[in-house]
């Protein structure tokens, strides 16, 4: 694991649909720089828009207003759906929330919370943390999200609900998670399994989270470590402490225990690991897929191998998708089309931004594999043929990390 402890690692973290990413990923592009209050708060302003809707109310509209708009705050647009009395105010959000379509009815977005949305997406090394400027990563997750998805965070688009997550935004996520979250995520989904298939609680789920994070101290303090990941690691130690407070107590609707988990419980739902009986409530059940990934990511420390060299056959296991191997001229071609997408003003962009692009188009358009590992070898072997085809640039331990595409194919013209 090198150095790099892999848990997700704000100690404000606040659930939310993985389709709010898309939002934060396209305001963090529009501006050069900008700051957690301009971020949160024009963030807070998208997703809360309202759209006037009139009586009759959609029975999904109805059921969500019972069930979930219970607040005080909300009280007389709760009567007025409810009742069917005339015209309301109603956000994208709840709309798109009440969408059956979706997995789960819940993580609706409020005002107050505005600082706390952005941590997610910095977590998942989407949003540049403390410069809160847009990371290459958010780039490919934009590339696997159509316009129109874009656009009904403002103009109401049920067709394209910006909270559904498309197989593509799927694989662009997961791999998002595994790379920042392996070590406890892979654990946890393990213990899932352990339930046999019965279905579980949030509380259930979040009291396996102390030993979990205390076993993650214990690797890396076998370790020599830097003065940030010593930070780091002590507010794994807080987060741990404040979590085990919880431990066998009932649930409360709020505390450390619930803010730990369900900002993975949750996620998991959008990726089709987990599924719940009842949209409305924090309970859940372990999918197949969800064993498929346990199994087959197996060791955290490792993760780095496994996501280079099986990551994307993982994901096609997980789909019952039957897939072959990409030919090189296919693999050539989709990690210079995802170079174009990509680059920089400079040209040049991280080769795992580019791989793990290129796979996912080739996987979820073409039912072909590409593994990350490969493109790393093809381009190091296209470049020794043809020199003037592709350029890298390498990191401080001279492992390949940048890369620039001068022509179109190799051997053809600039």
């Amino acid at each position: 694991m090198a150095g790099r402890i892999r848990v997700l690692d704000s100690a404000n973290r606040t659930m939310q649909r993985l389709g709010y990413l898309k939002a934060l990923s396209e305001l963090v592009n529009k501006t050069e720089t900008t700051n957690l209050e301009s971020l949160g708060k024009r963030f807070i302003d998208r997703v809360t828009q309202r759209t006037r809707l009139s009586p009759p109310f959609d029975e999904e509209i109805v059921e969500y207003a019972r069930l979930r708009l219970t607040d005080g705050a909300y009280t007389s647009l709760r009567k007025t759906i409810l009742e069917n009395t005339g015209p309301a105010g109603v956000e994208l959000q709840d709309i798109y929330l009440a969408d059956r379509s979706l997995p789960s009815n819940t993580g609706k977005l409020v005002d107050a919370n505005w600082r706390r949305y952005p941590s997610l997406a910095t977590s998942l090394d989407l949003v540049k943390k403390g410069a809160y400027s847009a990371m290459t990563r958010s780039l490919v997750l934009l590339a696997v999200t159509s316009p129109e998805e874009l656009s009904a965070f403002g103009a109401l688009d049920i067709e394209h609900n910006p909270l559904r997550i498309t197989p593509s935004q799927t694989a662009v996520l997961l791999f998002c998670f595994l790379e920042s979250d392996a070590e406890a995520l892979l654990p946890l989904c393990r213990s899932f399994l352990d339930f046999g298939g019965d279905v579980f609680d949030e509380r259930q789920a979040g009291d396996l989270l102390p030993e979990i994070l205390r076993g993650v101290i214990t690797e890396h303090n076998k370790r020599g470590l830097t003065a940030e990941e010593r930070d780091r690691l002590a507010l794994l130690k807080k987060v741990a402490d404040s979590v085990e407070k919880w431990k066998g107590k009932s649930y409360s609707g709020g505390g450390a225990r619930q803010e730990a988990i369900t900002v993975r419980l949750e996620p998991l739902c959008d990726l089709g690991l987990l599924s719940k009986p009842v949209r409305e409530r924090y309970t859940y059940r372990a999918e197949d897929a969800l064993g498929i990934c346990a199994e087959r990511f197996g060791d955290p420390g490792k993760i780095d191998e496994t996501l280079q060299t099986t990551f994307f056959s993982t994901f096609a296991a997980c789909r019952q998708m039957q897939v072959e191997d990409a030919t090189d001229d296919q693999s050539i071609a989709a990690l210079v089309s995802a170079g174009e997408t990509l680059k920089s003003t400079l040209g040049y962009t991280p080769i795992t931004d580019v791989a793990l692009l290129a796979g996912t188009r080739l996987l979820t358009e073409c039912s072909r594999v590409l593994e990350i590992g490969r493109c790393f070898d093809l381009l190091k072997a296209i470049q020794k043929k043809d020199p003037t085809f592709v350029r890298f640039t390498v990191d401080r331990m001279g492992v390949l990390a940048h890369v620039k595409f001068l022509k179109k194919a190799p051997g053809g013209e600039a």
